[in-house]
Order: C-alpha cells, then structure tokens, then sequence
C-alpha cells in the first residue's frame, strides 16, 4: 500500500459524504423556492466540484491497486545499461513504433477534450493528460531512434 493511499481513501470519504449534503442541501434550496438564484449558483457549483472529487479519489485508489501489479519488485536503485541483441532491438523497436501512434491518438484525443471541457477541473486533468502523453511520445521517439537497425 502507498503512504498516499490512506490520504486518499480519507479524502475519497469525506468528499462522498459531502456530495451526498450538498446534493441534498440543494434540493432543499431548490425547494425553499431558490431556484435560479445566487444561492443555487453557488451551492450547486461546489455541488458538482464536489462530485468531481469524489470520482477522482475513486479513480485514484482503483489506478493504485492496479499499480501495485504493476509495481513487481519495487523500486529500482540503479537502472543498468545492457547490449541489446538485433532480436531484441528489433522488438523494442516495433513495440515502440506500435505505442508511437496510440500516443499521436491519444495526444490528439486529449487536446481536443481540453478545447472542449467547459469545467475548469476537466480542462486543467486534460490539459495535463496532453502533456503527459506528449512525454510518452518523446520517450518512445527516444527508443526508436535508439534502437533502429
């Protein structure tokens, strides 16, 4: 387990009892005749931030779990330069080029997601996510060009 987990899991909690309030407390708003008024405006904007967070910390713990799977043996102190066999070149190369394009896709995927969102929050996780995947593409450049034959 990451020492972040259990800040999340916390974070995951409170965000889900307070969207279950806030979601609540608007339809008592809505019902004390509130209805499109600066009080709704305001206590359904942190409403829906709220539930956004709430499905973040969930997405965030389910990522972890899978990570671990991911994790094998843990951290690595000193990553080691080896000699490759053509064998091996050729398929670094290929898995590389192959992950190049889903990155391109991905890349553009995510730009026109950003152009598009219209909550800050989704805009700024998808302005991210371009710069993100743009790293993956630079790394795989990287090996191709690398390990071309």
């Amino acid at each position: 387990m990451s020492m972040v987990e259990p800040l999340v899991k916390k974070a995951y909690e409170i965000e889900k009892k307070a969207a279950a309030s806030y979601t609540d407390g608007l339809g008592l708003i809505r019902g004390q005749g509130l209805r499109y008024t600066k009080v709704e405006e305001g206590v359904g904007r942190i409403a829906v931030d709220t539930v956004i967070h709430k499905h973040l910390m969930q997405a965030i713990l389910e990522a972890q779990k899978e990570l671990e799977k991911l994790a094998g043996e843990g951290a690595v102190s000193e990553l080691k330069e080896v000699e490759l066999t053509p064998e091996q070149r050729a398929l670094v190369k290929r898995f590389a080029e192959m992950h190049l394009e889903i990155e391109k896709d991905m890349i553009k995927t995510y730009q026109k997601m950003a152009e598009k969102m219209t909550h800050p929050l989704f805009k700024g996780i998808a302005e991210a996510l371009v710069e993100n995947e743009r790293e993956h593409h630079r790394i795989l450049a990287e090996l191709i060009a690398k390990y071309k034959e």
